[in-house]
């Protein structure tokens, strides 16, 4: 039996955090899979509007104003879609009201401090012209922000598809007891993904670590590594994890393409053991890729998150575009946890060769750490 009868003016907080570059989005993809749920909805509201932040503004910075979005949600939708340039307050009261529009878009919501402080009143203000609403932005679930935790308990409320979504998938790799269980991480820091790799190691068969993180983890192995990206505070932390009972299931790379500057257009293959005090590694080689094509092609399970290099320069994209490849191609269940990953992927392949996406990169992570993220499973589930 559905629950969907009487949402009468729905508020839907999604995750509509896009890059946007001189004023144009150059990655849809979020704001595609947000507004599945129109259709779903369009016949059981009276209104339907938008709510979601945009990266992390210092106070309202329109340099970050969602307006943009609008007009993409427009174009995916073929609706009009009204964009209301605030939060909260009497314009926004009396357009849901009174506006011969169905569907709204409101400003940032990090443009309000109430956001971020979880503002009990904040709250009230921003749904009080609303009769239900809808959490559907997992990539702000690890957040305990007001749309977060606090904006469902003003009204009747529901978790949405997209969070179902991702849950369900998320659980396959967290709940994993198959082997040909392999996990490819890359990025710049393995600060953040220390707690993951320590979460993941007893559960996987292989932990293929590239991007600029597999520096300081090959520094503490004694390797030269030039000028490459390196946290050195973290070197005895990975140390630890090289030494540790599952240390021998992490695969690093073998050798690099590299470059005396990040802003160069000049790239070397040098192996490993060739590396030079005045090289910086901006990518993975060819050796690496053919050790993790190896380990890819047999595995049944694949987690990915993060670049292999400093794939935004054509120069050094050679390693994240062969990885894209290399799994889009993959028999095994594939999931990509957001982020960078997916923008490799639009840029070197199709989404629709691999099982699951992500719309959130560091919310992905901390569930598959295991925490217990403060906008999942909150809400009760949309019955459609």
């Amino acid at each position: 039996m559905s629950n969907l009868d009487n949402l009468g003016n729905v508020l839907i907080r999604s995750d509509l955090n896009v890059p946007i570059k001189n004023g144009q989005i150059t990655d849809n993809f979020r704001i595609l899979k947000s507004v599945g749920i129109v259709d779903t909805i369009f016949d059981k509201s009276k209104t339907i509007t938008f709510i979601s932040h945009m990266g992390r503004p210092d106070g309202k910075d329109l340099n970050l104003s969602l307006r943009p979005v609008a007009k993409s949600m427009e174009n995916i939708l073929d609706k009009k879609v009204h964009f209301i340039d605030e939060v909260f307050g009497e314009e926004v009261e009396e357009q849901i009201e009174k506006s011969e529009f169905k569907i709204f878009l409101l400003e940032n919501l990090r443009f309000e401090k109430g956001e971020i402080e979880n503002d009990n009143n904040f709250s009230k203000q921003v749904t009080k012209p609303f009769n239900s609403y809808i959490f559907d932005a997992f990539g702000a679930a690890h957040r305990e922000h007001a749309s977060v935790v606090s904006f469902g308990e003003n009204l009747d409320s529901f978790q949405g598809p997209l969070m179902d979504k991702e849950i369900h998938e998320l659980d396959k790799l967290l709940n994993n007891n198959e082997t040909g269980y392999a996990v490819l991480l890359g990025g710049a820091k393995i600060s953040d993904k220390l707690n993951l790799i320590e979460k993941l190691l007893p559960k996987v068969e292989y932990l293929m670590i590239g991007g600029g993180m597999c520096f300081t983890l090959l520094k503490a192995l004694g390797h030269e590594i030039g000028r490459s990206l390196l946290e050195e505070s973290f070197i005895s932390k990975a140390e630890e994890l090289l030494n540790s009972e599952f240390g021998n299931k992490i695969i690093l790379p073998i050798d690099f393409g590299v470059s005396d500057s990040i802003n160069s257009s000049v790239r070397e293959n040098v192996k490993l053991e060739d590396f030079k005090n005045n090289h910086i590694g901006v990518d993975i080689g060819p050796q690496t890729i053919s050790n993790f094509r190896k380990i890819l092609d047999k595995s049944k399970n694949i987690f990915w998150n993060g670049p292999m290099g400093i794939f935004e320069k054509e120069e050094f994209s050679y390693g994240t575009r062969e990885i894209t490849n290399i799994i889009s191609s993959s028999s095994a269940y594939t999931c990509i946890g957001g982020g960078d990953s997916v923008s490799a992927i639009n840029k070197y392949a199709d989404t629709k060769y691999f099982n699951h996406i992500s719309t959130g990169g560091g919310a992905s992570l901390e569930y598959l750490e295991g925490k217990k993220l403060p906008g999942v499973n909150k809400y009760k589930s949309l019955i459609i």
